[in-house]
């Protein structure tokens, strides 16, 4: 990522940051100011991390939350907030939406996997919005059995194949946030990631399960049959091949991207002794099943203080079209909001907030 152009706006904004905390701060620490950084840079860039502000309770407001953790005064607050709202507001280029709308149109599938993948390892509020990990860790530990491959395979299943609770993935949730509006930016840009999200529209993936090689087609590609009877013809296989594959078994998640099949991430090759114990369907179901369990077990304070088991918080939508509409804006009709200053809720009419 070329963050040149960003390298002087940021530094004046961590240097007001840093000025600030300095003098209002009871418990000063400098360390903060770069994770808050980049939850700006995210809000100027795409707004992706606050999708899953308001769509998740346990992650709260972020600004507020930063705040506090200084044990500053309400000034100084409402001065965060202000600095926050005017770099929002102010700046027109954002190095990492260029790096982001880049790699989707690059037609380079490893660039588009890079881009990905460093979300669903960096974003720190992406982080608190995915399961419990360690049954995924334990799956592909096992599987691979090397820890770094694995963590690596890890990311890439989280980046493509994972889902919120609305059942969009990371790429759906980009492709939704190039379309929102950006009103300081030029129409050759505007132009650019409307083609983005387009083609982040159009890619397909399957998670980690097995595949019987059916044809090599040449060194780099395969045909695979799944044992549903999907067939994926000319998937691309980024890893040195061994000889005479024809007829072996495979491991692997794809990735169809730009009408091209991809192996995403690592592959393993299985023997007929380990086939028999791999089952994609029913392992992934007691994966999704020990995560919501332990989602059960959990609970968090809500910014106003109420008491929430964190599965209703990552699993569960409203089932009242209007309280869903507004509880994924952050408006909760279980605690104070909006439209407790016009007398309470809207009464069944959605008043659709644009």
């Amino acid at each position: 990522m070329d963050v040149e152009g960003d390298v002087g706006f940021f530094y004046q904004l961590y240097g007001r940051l840093y000025h600030l905390i300095g003098q209002e701060a009871r418990c000063f620490d400098n360390h903060k100011i770069l994770p808050f950084l980049l939850y700006i840079e995210n809000t100027i860039a795409i707004g992706l991390d606050g999708v899953y502000e308001y769509r998740y309770r346990c992650v709260g407001n972020v600004e507020s939350r930063w705040c506090n953790g200084f044990d500053m005064g309400v000034h100084a607050d409402s001065e965060v907030h202000n600095i926050v709202g005017r770099a929002v507001a102010d700046t027109n280029y954002s190095a990492l939406r260029q790096w982001m709308v880049g790699s989707v149109l690059s037609g380079d599938f490893s660039r588009l996997s890079e881009m990905l993948t460093w979300f669903a390892r960096e974003d720190k509020i992406l982080r608190q919005v995915f399961p419990d990990l360690r049954y995924r860790k334990m799956m592909f530990m096992r599987l691979i059995g090397n820890r770094q491959t694995a963590k690596k395979m890890l990311w890439a299943d989280l980046a493509f194949n994972w889902r919120d609770k609305r059942g969009y993935s990371i790429p759906d949730t980009i492709a939704g946030q190039l379309r929102s509006s950006f009103p300081s930016i030029g129409e050759e840009e505007r132009a650019l990631l409307k083609k983005a999200a387009q083609i982040l529209d159009t890619i397909r993936t399957e998670r980690l399960d097995t595949y019987t090689v059916i044809e090599q087609n040449d060194e780099h590609t395969l045909t695979l049959f799944h044992g549903d009877g999907s067939v994926f013809r000319d998937v691309f296989f980024p890893q040195p091949m061994p000889e005479n594959v024809q007829s072996r078994y495979l491991a692997a998640q794809l990735v169809t991207y730009n009408n091209k099949t991809y192996i995403n991430g690592s592959a393993v090759w299985l023997n007929e002794e380990t086939l028999p114990v791999w089952n994609g369907e029913t392992i992934w179901n007691a994966i999704l099943r020990k995560e919501q369990d332990a989602a059960k077990q959990a609970y968090f304070t809500t910014s106003f203080g109420n008491r929430m088991c964190l599965y209703d918080d990552l699993y569960t939508v409203p089932e009242d079209p209007e309280e869903a509409y507004y509880a994924d804006m952050g408006i909760h009709f279980d605690e104070p909001n909006i439209f407790d200053f016009f007398g309470g809720r809207p009464n069944g009419r959605v008043i659709y907030i644009k």
